[in-house]
């Protein structure tokens, strides 16, 4: 079945409010702020200077008809954001337990940009039954917009390599010295990932969504004589290590977080790729395949 991997945008947009507001007036904003939000949810009887004139029980029955009509519009525009992305690929049957489950967890979702991830969940649901599972639909369910941005950055950073699909946060490599070294020293080479609005703060989010397991691991040695493929952002590499003794470093997606991180899609980071092949450019031959949209011979 044919799918399309066009990248999924999420965006966080923090509170614009002025910071250095004076504090006389935040105590009066957030006494604002709190009414406003009663009253758009039927929770401001007991803060109006008069007696409320309708009963608890019809403020609530209000309230739960205004719920359900948001998360009717909510599923609504959800699958137009799903029908929109669409195109001519094969079409499968989702399970009817799933869709149950989807739709339970998608009505709750308000934000825009979540809103677009979870029509991206049903798109691929249709387009191959089964592609996301129950324990990704909770873990997408309970994730906030700035920790799904912070996921989308390091999908954007990662590939694969070997004989292995699951995807991988290459940050560096070690390598053993030269005869002319100390003895048999062992040196590494890293990527600060920061740089790429990746700090290490944000890996321990990942780690505690469990996206990504948390201690950072070591290759086996890279076979002097094969050819290593490795595939970044759907374009296909192919290193060849100039020596023995070489180890790549890296972090490893959890199933869920492979899942989590196809639904977004491709989305080369260039300036990441750029240094990732200066890099591995010390050890290897790199060379694109001719299929690959990247033109890249070290």
């Amino acid at each position: 079945m044919s799918e399309s991997h066009h990248a999924v945008t999420v965006e966080h947009q923090p509170n614009q409010e002025s910071r250095h507001e004076k504090k006389s007036n935040y105590v009066k904003e957030s006494s604002s702020r709190v009414l406003h939000i009663a009253q758009e949810h039927g929770l401001d009887a007991l803060l109006q200077t008069e007696s409320p004139q309708k009963p608890a029980l019809e403020r609530a029955l209000l309230r739960e008809r205004h719920r359900r009509e948001q998360r009717q519009k909510n599923l609504e525009k959800i699958l137009k954001l799903a029908h929109s992305a669409c195109s001519d690929e094969t079409a499968g049957e989702p399970d009817q337990d799933w869709l149950y489950r989807f739709f339970d967890m998608a009505q709750e979702v308000h934000n825009p940009s979540m809103q677009r991830l979870w029509a991206q969940v049903f798109k691929r649901e249709v387009i191959n039954p089964g592609s996301t599972s129950m324990k990704a639909l909770k873990v997408l369910q309970d994730m906030t917009p700035k920790e799904a941005q912070i996921l989308q950055r390091a999908a954007s950073l990662a590939c694969s390599f070997g004989n292995d699909n699951s995807r991988k946060l290459l940050i560096g490599f070690r390598a053993r010295g030269g005869l002319f070294r100390l003895g048999k020293r062992t040196l590494t080479t890293n990527i600060n990932i920061g740089n790429y609005q990746l700090p290490y703060s944000s890996l321990l989010v990942l780690f505690e969504l469990g996206l990504m397991h948390g201690t950072e691991l070591e290759s086996g040695e890279i076979n002097l004589e094969s050819p290593l493929p490795l595939i970044y952002q759907g374009n296909n590499l192919v290193l060849q290590v100039h020596s023995k003794g070489v180890r790549l470093l890296y972090y490893r997606f959890t199933p869920t977080g492979n899942e989590l991180c196809k639904l977004l899609g491709n989305k080369q980071n260039s300036q990441y790729y750029d240094q990732l092949i200066a890099m591995l450019g010390q050890k290897f031959s790199v060379q694109a395949e001719a299929n690959s949209g990247i033109h890249h011979t070290v």
